[in-house]
Protein backbone atom coordinates (compact mmCIF):
# COMPACT_ATOMS: atom_id res chain seq x y z
CA UNK A 1 0.00 0.00 0.00
CA UNK A 2 1.28 3.19 -1.22
CA UNK A 3 2.03 5.74 1.72
CA UNK A 4 0.38 8.54 0.25
CA UNK A 5 -2.76 6.75 -0.40
CA UNK A 6 -5.59 7.91 1.35
CA UNK A 7 -8.72 6.26 1.64
CA UNK A 8 -12.09 5.97 3.30
CA UNK A 9 -14.21 2.28 4.10
CA UNK A 10 -17.23 1.52 6.07
CA UNK A 11 -17.89 -1.27 8.33
CA UNK A 12 -21.36 -2.61 9.09
CA UNK A 13 -22.61 -4.95 11.68
CA UNK A 14 -25.22 -7.51 11.31
CA UNK A 15 -27.81 -6.99 8.65
CA UNK A 16 -30.41 -9.26 8.84
CA UNK A 17 -31.34 -8.61 5.01
CA UNK A 18 -31.97 -5.03 5.80
CA UNK A 19 -29.54 -4.38 2.56
CA UNK A 20 -31.45 -1.21 1.90
CA UNK A 21 -31.23 0.65 4.98
CA UNK A 22 -27.20 -0.11 5.03
CA UNK A 23 -27.39 1.35 1.60
CA UNK A 24 -29.34 4.26 2.51
CA UNK A 25 -27.06 4.74 5.55
CA UNK A 26 -23.87 4.99 4.05
CA UNK A 27 -24.97 6.79 1.03
CA UNK A 28 -26.29 9.63 3.51
CA UNK A 29 -23.04 9.61 5.11
CA UNK A 30 -20.92 10.51 2.20
CA UNK A 31 -23.24 13.08 1.11
CA UNK A 32 -22.68 14.96 4.58
CA UNK A 33 -19.32 14.29 4.71
CA UNK A 34 -18.53 14.81 1.34
CA UNK A 35 -16.17 11.54 1.15
CA UNK A 36 -16.22 8.32 -1.01
CA UNK A 37 -16.35 5.24 0.43
CA UNK A 38 -14.29 2.97 -1.44
CA UNK A 39 -15.73 0.11 -0.15
CA UNK A 40 -17.64 -1.94 2.34
CA UNK A 41 -16.93 -4.66 5.17
CA UNK A 42 -19.52 -6.75 6.66
CA UNK A 43 -19.23 -9.05 10.17
CA UNK A 44 -22.31 -11.73 9.60
CA UNK A 45 -25.40 -12.18 9.69
CA UNK A 46 -25.57 -10.44 6.31
CA UNK A 47 -28.52 -12.82 5.14
CA UNK A 48 -28.26 -12.73 1.23
CA UNK A 49 -31.45 -14.81 0.59
CA UNK A 50 -32.17 -14.69 -3.07
CA UNK A 51 -36.07 -16.52 -2.91
CA UNK A 52 -37.70 -18.58 -0.06
CA UNK A 53 -35.60 -21.80 -0.80
CA UNK A 54 -32.36 -19.91 0.29
CA UNK A 55 -34.06 -18.31 3.47
CA UNK A 56 -35.47 -22.25 4.65
CA UNK A 57 -31.87 -23.48 4.67
CA UNK A 58 -31.12 -20.23 7.58
CA UNK A 59 -31.08 -21.36 10.97
CA UNK A 60 -33.50 -18.83 12.94
CA UNK A 61 -36.37 -19.12 15.02
CA UNK A 62 -39.66 -18.73 12.68
CA UNK A 63 -40.10 -14.91 14.05
CA UNK A 64 -36.78 -14.16 12.65
CA UNK A 65 -37.02 -15.39 9.02
CA UNK A 66 -37.60 -12.88 6.72
CA UNK A 67 -37.19 -12.81 2.89
CA UNK A 68 -35.47 -9.31 3.49
CA UNK A 69 -33.96 -6.53 0.52
CA UNK A 70 -30.83 -9.08 -1.11
CA UNK A 71 -33.39 -10.48 -4.04
CA UNK A 72 -33.54 -6.78 -5.45
CA UNK A 73 -29.68 -6.67 -5.45
CA UNK A 74 -29.36 -10.53 -6.86
CA UNK A 75 -32.32 -9.57 -9.75
CA UNK A 76 -30.28 -6.03 -10.38
CA UNK A 77 -33.18 -3.95 -9.59
CA UNK A 78 -31.00 -2.57 -7.15
CA UNK A 79 -27.42 -1.86 -6.94
CA UNK A 80 -24.72 -1.62 -4.00
CA UNK A 81 -23.03 1.70 -4.64
CA UNK A 82 -19.46 0.17 -3.65
CA UNK A 83 -17.78 -3.43 -3.25
CA UNK A 84 -19.54 -5.18 0.04
CA UNK A 85 -17.99 -7.85 1.46
CA UNK A 86 -19.19 -9.82 4.23
CA UNK A 87 -18.35 -13.16 5.83
CA UNK A 88 -20.99 -15.36 7.67
CA UNK A 89 -22.89 -15.52 10.78
CA UNK A 90 -25.03 -17.63 12.63
CA UNK A 91 -28.15 -16.48 10.59
CA UNK A 92 -27.52 -17.43 7.09
CA UNK A 93 -28.78 -19.26 3.83
CA UNK A 94 -26.03 -21.89 3.94
CA UNK A 95 -27.54 -24.17 1.60
CA UNK A 96 -26.33 -21.72 -1.01
CA UNK A 97 -23.10 -19.99 0.35
CA UNK A 98 -21.74 -23.80 1.24
CA UNK A 99 -21.75 -24.28 -2.46
CA UNK A 100 -18.62 -21.90 -2.21
CA UNK A 101 -17.00 -22.26 0.72
CA UNK A 102 -14.14 -20.54 -0.75
CA UNK A 103 -16.21 -17.55 -1.54
CA UNK A 104 -18.13 -16.23 -4.08
CA UNK A 105 -19.45 -12.78 -5.81
CA UNK A 106 -23.31 -13.31 -4.78
CA UNK A 107 -24.91 -10.13 -6.80
CA UNK A 108 -22.75 -7.45 -8.56
CA UNK A 109 -20.32 -5.25 -5.67
CA UNK A 110 -21.19 -8.06 -3.25
CA UNK A 111 -18.36 -10.42 -2.90
CA UNK A 112 -19.20 -13.46 0.58
CA UNK A 113 -15.40 -14.59 1.51
CA UNK A 114 -16.59 -17.92 1.99
CA UNK A 115 -15.60 -20.01 5.52
CA UNK A 116 -12.44 -18.93 5.63
CA UNK A 117 -10.68 -16.13 3.26
CA UNK A 118 -8.76 -13.21 2.06
CA UNK A 119 -9.35 -10.29 0.41
CA UNK A 120 -6.70 -7.42 -0.82
CA UNK A 121 -8.22 -3.90 -1.09
CA UNK A 122 -6.72 -0.85 -1.71
CA UNK A 123 -3.20 -2.66 0.11
CA UNK A 124 -5.25 -3.96 2.72
CA UNK A 125 -5.08 -7.60 3.40
CA UNK A 126 -8.56 -8.52 4.82
CA UNK A 127 -9.02 -12.06 6.17
CA UNK A 128 -12.50 -13.70 7.28
CA UNK A 129 -13.71 -16.50 9.48
CA UNK A 130 -17.65 -17.44 8.97
CA UNK A 131 -19.92 -18.71 11.41
CA UNK A 132 -19.36 -18.80 15.38
CA UNK A 133 -17.73 -21.91 17.75
CA UNK A 134 -19.88 -24.31 19.68
CA UNK A 135 -16.69 -26.75 21.47
CA UNK A 136 -19.28 -30.03 20.77
CA UNK A 137 -18.69 -29.96 16.82
CA UNK A 138 -15.07 -28.13 16.96
CA UNK A 139 -13.01 -30.83 15.90
CA UNK A 140 -15.48 -32.97 13.51
CA UNK A 141 -16.46 -32.06 10.02
CA UNK A 142 -19.41 -30.31 9.15
CA UNK A 143 -22.22 -32.64 7.74
CA UNK A 144 -21.83 -32.46 3.88
CA UNK A 145 -24.40 -30.04 2.53
CA UNK A 146 -26.89 -32.87 1.06
CA UNK A 147 -28.05 -33.24 4.75
CA UNK A 148 -29.56 -30.44 4.97
CA UNK A 149 -33.40 -31.01 5.73
CA UNK A 150 -32.63 -34.23 7.11
CA UNK A 151 -29.91 -32.27 10.15
CA UNK A 152 -30.57 -29.40 11.82
CA UNK A 153 -29.56 -26.11 10.03
CA UNK A 154 -27.72 -25.08 12.99
CA UNK A 155 -24.89 -27.30 12.27
CA UNK A 156 -24.15 -25.42 9.24
CA UNK A 157 -23.58 -21.75 11.11
CA UNK A 158 -20.29 -23.43 12.96
CA UNK A 159 -17.39 -22.91 11.86
CA UNK A 160 -14.51 -25.63 12.74
CA UNK A 161 -10.82 -26.69 13.63
CA UNK A 162 -9.99 -26.51 9.95
CA UNK A 163 -11.65 -22.97 9.32
CA UNK A 164 -9.29 -21.53 11.63
CA UNK A 165 -6.53 -23.34 10.09
CA UNK A 166 -6.99 -21.96 6.99
CA UNK A 167 -7.43 -18.42 8.81
CA UNK A 168 -4.06 -19.15 10.68
CA UNK A 169 -1.96 -19.75 7.11
CA UNK A 170 -2.84 -16.89 6.18
CA UNK A 171 0.28 -15.46 7.90
CA UNK A 172 -0.89 -12.49 7.87
CA UNK A 173 -3.52 -9.81 7.94
CA UNK A 174 -4.58 -5.65 8.48
CA UNK A 175 -8.00 -6.20 9.10
CA UNK A 176 -9.91 -9.36 10.46
CA UNK A 177 -13.93 -9.77 10.38
CA UNK A 178 -15.14 -11.96 12.88
CA UNK A 179 -19.18 -12.78 13.46
CA UNK A 180 -18.05 -13.33 17.69
CA UNK A 181 -15.99 -11.52 19.48
CA UNK A 182 -12.99 -12.48 20.57
CA UNK A 183 -12.58 -13.52 24.38
CA UNK A 184 -11.03 -11.79 26.85
CA UNK A 185 -11.20 -8.22 25.49
CA UNK A 186 -13.96 -6.80 28.38
CA UNK A 187 -11.68 -5.41 31.10
CA UNK A 188 -13.23 -6.43 34.70
CA UNK A 189 -13.49 -2.60 35.59
CA UNK A 190 -16.24 -3.01 32.80
CA UNK A 191 -17.65 -6.00 33.79
CA UNK A 192 -20.84 -4.74 35.04
CA UNK A 193 -21.79 -3.39 31.37
CA UNK A 194 -22.05 -6.98 30.93
CA UNK A 195 -23.94 -8.55 33.20
CA UNK A 196 -26.55 -10.55 31.76
CA UNK A 197 -25.53 -9.99 28.23
CA UNK A 198 -27.14 -11.67 25.42
CA UNK A 199 -25.32 -14.95 24.89
CA UNK A 200 -22.98 -14.03 27.71
CA UNK A 201 -24.19 -14.03 31.24
CA UNK A 202 -20.72 -12.53 32.41
CA UNK A 203 -17.39 -10.40 30.88
CA UNK A 204 -15.56 -13.17 31.17
CA UNK A 205 -17.88 -15.45 29.03
CA UNK A 206 -18.17 -12.94 26.27
CA UNK A 207 -16.47 -14.19 23.22
CA UNK A 208 -14.44 -17.34 22.24
CA UNK A 209 -10.84 -18.49 22.35
CA UNK A 210 -10.70 -19.53 19.01
CA UNK A 211 -11.33 -15.67 17.07
CA UNK A 212 -9.28 -14.77 20.57
CA UNK A 213 -6.20 -17.34 18.99
CA UNK A 214 -6.70 -15.64 15.72
CA UNK A 215 -5.97 -12.02 16.88
CA UNK A 216 -3.19 -13.41 18.82
CA UNK A 217 -1.55 -15.13 15.83
CA UNK A 218 -2.46 -12.57 12.91
CA UNK A 219 -1.81 -9.26 14.93
CA UNK A 220 -3.92 -7.73 12.52
CA UNK A 221 -4.65 -3.89 13.09
CA UNK A 222 -8.08 -4.01 12.79
CA UNK A 223 -10.65 -6.19 14.38
CA UNK A 224 -14.48 -6.29 13.50
CA UNK A 225 -17.17 -8.31 15.09
CA UNK A 226 -20.79 -8.21 15.08
CA UNK A 227 -23.29 -11.32 16.52
CA UNK A 228 -23.53 -9.36 20.06
CA UNK A 229 -25.91 -6.94 19.19
CA UNK A 230 -23.40 -3.89 20.55
CA UNK A 231 -21.12 -1.58 19.74
CA UNK A 232 -17.84 -2.04 21.76
CA UNK A 233 -14.65 -0.56 21.59
CA UNK A 234 -11.40 -2.38 22.48
CA UNK A 235 -8.01 -2.71 21.71
CA UNK A 236 -5.61 -6.22 22.70
CA UNK A 237 -1.92 -5.57 23.16
CA UNK A 238 0.51 -7.49 21.85
CA UNK A 239 4.12 -8.46 22.70
CA UNK A 240 6.16 -6.08 21.02
CA UNK A 241 4.48 -3.19 21.51
CA UNK A 242 2.21 -3.92 18.49
CA UNK A 243 -1.70 -4.12 19.45
CA UNK A 244 -5.01 -4.55 17.90
CA UNK A 245 -7.90 -1.97 17.61
CA UNK A 246 -11.16 -4.36 18.48
CA UNK A 247 -14.63 -2.80 16.92
CA UNK A 248 -17.47 -4.49 17.53
CA UNK A 249 -21.08 -3.60 15.79
CA UNK A 250 -24.86 -3.04 16.57
CA UNK A 251 -27.22 -4.39 14.13
CA UNK A 252 -28.62 -2.53 11.43
CA UNK A 253 -32.03 -1.95 13.14
CA UNK A 254 -30.71 -0.31 15.54
CA UNK A 255 -28.82 2.38 13.80
CA UNK A 256 -26.29 4.31 14.02
CA UNK A 257 -24.33 1.76 16.41
CA UNK A 258 -23.80 -0.71 13.93
CA UNK A 259 -21.59 1.74 11.40
CA UNK A 260 -18.13 3.09 11.52
CA UNK A 261 -16.07 4.59 8.90
CA UNK A 262 -12.18 4.10 8.75
CA UNK A 263 -10.21 6.20 7.15
CA UNK A 264 -6.62 5.02 6.07
CA UNK A 265 -3.64 7.17 5.50
CA UNK A 266 0.03 7.41 4.99
CA UNK A 267 -0.49 3.50 5.98
CA UNK A 268 -2.14 4.15 9.31
CA UNK A 269 -5.91 3.39 9.99
CA UNK A 270 -8.18 5.93 12.00
CA UNK A 271 -11.63 5.68 12.61
CA UNK A 272 -13.61 8.66 11.81
CA UNK A 273 -16.42 10.48 13.95
CA UNK A 274 -19.82 9.69 12.08
CA UNK A 275 -22.90 11.70 12.76
CA UNK A 276 -26.50 10.91 12.16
Amino acid sequence: MSSTQTFFFAVVGDVHGHMHRMVNHLTAWEVRSRRPLDFVLQVGDFEPHRHDADLATMAAPTKHRHLGDFAAYHQRRRSFPWPVYFIGGNHEPYGHLDLHPEGVALAPHCHYLGRSGVVELNGLRVAGLSGIHREATFCKSRPPLASMGDVSNKDFTFFNEQDVERVLALGRADVLLLHDWPSGIIPPEEAADFQGQRRGANHDLVGNAYARLLVDALQPRLVLCGHLHRRYAGTVQHPGGQRSLVRCLASVEQGADAFAVFQCREGTLQEIAMRE
